[in-house]
């Protein structure tokens, strides 16, 4: 049984059916609550997806993502990067709405047999008895052999895993999400995500390539936290939005002042837990490793969790066996990839100096480096490959 119908939660109880173990999914929101932002999803999230056949309907449902560039409000080019390696088998990465992403990968599941039961806040989590349990809001109980959790950064399973454990790290930094359905002027096209660097702050769009809308983001210093609990006031948005761009000779106060769904998130990071699991329960995605929006990894990451968990409990009969391998697996990478994340947020928040200073190492790149050999996306995070046939 898992608690958590996000992207990790969902992934496992599709990994899981193809493997054939049953599957119960709890989830407090409904099955068509739309929220969510832009998701990247880069070339391991692809590979996971391939490796339980699940790849093609994203592919149906997303569009590739071939270079980012950086460039002035006057449209000259400061730098640029290809996706990924154009020649990798695992393809370029791939955009989307989040929510399209959830509902592709729970009709899935749904198909091939796993259980949604929508509208259930899980209140308490039991990890340490025979059985494992959860405690629904109406009062009911679930139990199952094995209680994942997949309950987003805020985890209740992680805290009776680890009743003194971390805390996700707020970094001080807030991502701020939009889309235009019409946004007035033309947008970058689909296969390139532009980053306009204002005078106070940058404005990262790209087309939508099924609506033909703008998706776009930005990320500020934030000292003062958003309450958990807080509204997103998408007028309220809109105004600090079009506050921050007002003057900039860029795309961004017009898509701005035309978007109708606006979001905001603080920055968090969570690399290390020190309990992963007990012999019934374990966490994955955001309920064990938090990395920041600048690592493009979140969604990615869900999905490597949820297939290689699913792979290790086909392989291993004992959940606490099959908890340890996939341990194994996966603590290097993920505390890896979040430190990644948190060197992409300091450098996207370096001071004046700091950013010329790159930008001057980014020209001389252009004029040598790059000349002989374009700069790809990161290596050693997108070239990770889950073998399912293999044993774990």
């Amino acid at each position: 049984m898992v608690s958590g119908g996000g992207i990790a939660g969902t992934a496992l109880a599709l990994a899981l059916r193809t493997a054939g173990i049953a599957v119960t999914v709890v989830e407090s929101r409904p099955a068509d609550h739309g929220e969510g932002a832009v998701v990247r999803l880069n070339p391991n999230g692809m590979d996971a997806l391939r490796a339980v056949g699940a790849h093609q309907p994203v592919i149906a449902r997303s569009f590739p993502l071939v270079r980012t560039e950086r460039v002035r409000p006057d449209g000259s080019r400061l730098g640029y990067s290809l996706g990924a390696d154009p020649s990798s088998q695992r393809g370029l990465p791939r955009v989307m709405h989040w929510p399209v992403l959830s509902a592709v990968l729970r009709e899935l599941a749904i198909e091939r047999g796993a259980v949604f039961r929508h509208g259930s806040r899980v209140v308490d989590a039991e990890v340490d008895t025979p059985t494992a349990a959860v405690s629904l809001a109406d009062g009911s109980r679930v139990e199952g052999d094995v209680l994942v959790g997949a309950d987003g950064a805020n985890s209740l399973v992680r805290g009776r895993i680890n009743p003194d454990g971390p805390e996700p790290e707020r970094l001080g930094t807030r991502t701020i999400y939009g889309y235009a359905a019409e946004p007035g002027c033309e947008p970058p096209p689909p296969e390139v995500l532009r980053s306009y660097m204002g005078a106070r702050g940058f404005f990262a769009a790209t087309r939508d390539a099924h609506s033909g809308g703008c998706f776009w983001f930005t990320s500020l210093h934030a000292p003062n936290p958003r309450r958990r609990d807080d509204p997103q006031r998408t007028d309220e948005l809109r105004a600090e939005m079009s506050e921050l761009f007002a003057g900039d000779d860029t795309i961004a106060p017009e898509v701005v002042a035309r978007s109708e769904r606006i979001l905001a998130f603080d920055d968090h990071a969570l690399a290390h837990v020190p309990r992963w699991h007990t012999d019934r329960a374990i966490i994955i995605g955001d309920a064990l490793h938090v990395a920041p929006p600048a690592s493009e990894q979140g969604a990615a990451m869900a999905l490597e969790d949820g297939v290689q968990l699913a792979r290790c409990l086909r392989d291993h009969v004992d959940p606490a066996a099959a908890f340890a391998a996939f341990e194994r697996l996966r603590r290097d990478r993920v505390e890896a990839v979040v430190a990644l994340g948190r060197m992409g947020t300091s450098r996207a928040h370096q001071n004046a100096l700091a950013r010329r200073l790159r930008n001057l190492r980014t020209k001389a790149k252009r004029y040598v480096e790059w000349q002989r050999k374009p700069p790809m996306g990161r290596g050693w995070a997108y070239d990770h490959h889950i073998d399912w046939e293999s044993r774990a």
